[in-house]
């Protein structure tokens, strides 16, 4: 789905396409570095991609995501987050 404002994009073929069910977050000054990759039981996170972002674009991304999950729970259901996997996140107090 396209959004308003938002460019359309052409995806060469070719391009690599990654299932990432992890995700790692560095934060320093000027840049965040995400992680991005898949977990395996009983070893450490296997990386796929490493993406770094300015802190803007971090925002942006965050509050795109925000979006896109409240319209998926609007549109198809809400998305069940085990309570354990928040708090250890230290996201209690951010879900509704």
């Amino acid at each position: 789905m396209v959004q308003r404002g938002q460019p359309q994009f052409e995806t060469p073929p070719g391009t690599p396409e990654f299932y990432a069910d992890a995700v790692n977050i560095e934060t320093q000054l000027y840049s965040s570095t995400l992680h991005l990759g898949e977990l395996r039981p009983g070893q450490p996170q296997l990386d796929k991609v490493i993406i770094k972002v300015s802190p803007p674009m971090m925002k942006v991304l965050g509050l795109i995501l925000s979006k896109h999950a409240r319209d998926y729970e609007h549109n198809i259901g809400k998305i069940p987050l085990p309570n354990a996997l928040l708090h250890d996140l230290g996201l209690e107090d951010l879900i509704e």
